[in-house]
């Protein structure tokens, strides 16, 4: 049986790598900005973000019910909606 210690660290590893991931999906929505002004896109599309996390609760929702995903992606699509209205 692992340690509490050794657990605990390798849960610091996955969020460290899930922010680092989170950025990376920042870093797509800058290039994003550009393409939405040209195309006269919105900045939320409600449509898409309920189409993301339904399909990721549809692929990986084993330990977390689709409202859980939700509440987790709310404040993501809400910083990169951010990102679009102040640039």
């Amino acid at each position: 049986m692992e340690s509490l210690e050794t657990v605990r660290a390798k849960i610091d590893e996955v969020d460290e790598r899930l922010v680092q991931l989170i950025e990376k999906r920042a870093e797509l929505v800058q290039s994003l900005i550009a393409i939405k002004k040209e195309q006269g896109v919105s900045a939320r599309i409600p449509e898409r973000e309920e189409a993301i996390v339904l399909d990721l609760h549809q692929r990986h929702g084993k330990h977390f019910t689709r409202h859980e995903l939700e509440a987790i992606y709310r404040p993501i699509f809400d910083a990169c909606v951010r990102m679009q209205l102040t640039d």
